[in-house]
């Protein structure tokens, strides 16, 4: 499994690319498809699993290495037009949230709302990504999941899926190069589960 992300209004360049590196093939030698928004690469004919994500100019792309059978989802979310805007905590929370989940989001009333938005953040990013690693992504009016029923542990802790067991979340970690506050948030998500192909 490889992953990377970049400053880039080229999405299809970064994942072929990636995959290219991946599986020592020319760039030229990766197909892309376009199916319902999400990619699909191809090398010789053969599926490679790919997830890509996009966020206020940057682009993230994760796939499968040689021999690697499970499906995988990125997300990444730049995190200063997301605490500049005008989301509240207490709303967002209700939407993205699960009822076991909220137990911790209460917990934290008394902290400052950019913190208890951060912690947000950090949990959709890894919702995201677990919902694109299930191959099912959260538009329920195509089959998808409504983010509550993915649940996951307290954003500061090592993330943990609850509901679904097949599926391992890790937290990327970025630096900015100006030695700055990091620019994005990133989540990684794997299903060892059986390889559910993507709804077309």
């Amino acid at each position: 499994m490889e992953w990377t992300y970049s400053r880039t209004n080229d999405r299809d360049s970064i994942v072929r690319a990636l995959v290219a590196d991946a599986h020592r093939v020319d760039p030229a030698h990766v197909e892309l498809v376009q199916r319902r928004g999400a990619p699909e690469a191809r090398i010789d004919g053969r599926r490679i699993e790919v997830s890509r994500s996009g966020s206020h100019g940057f682009v993230a792309a994760a796939c499968a290495g040689p021999g690697e059978r499970h499906s995988l989802g990125i997300d990444i979310e730049a995190v200063r037009p997301f605490l500049e805007s005008t989301t509240e905590p207490s709303v967002f929370a209700e939407v993205i949230l699960a009822p076991q989940e909220l137990a911790w989001f209460r917990a934290t009333a008394g902290e400052a709302e950019a913190e208890r938005l951060q912690w947000l953040l950090r949990i959709w990013v890894r919702k995201e990504a677990v919902l694109k690693a299930l191959h099912t992504g959260f538009d329920v009016g195509r089959g998808g999941l409504p983010p509550a029923d993915v649940v996951l542990n307290a954003p500061w802790e090592a993330p943990l899926c609850l509901s679904h067991a097949q599926v391992t979340v890790i937290d990327l970690h970025t630096r900015d190069d100006a030695g700055g506050e990091q620019p994005v948030m990133l989540a990684l998500a794997r299903n060892t589960g059986p390889l559910v192909l993507p709804r077309r």
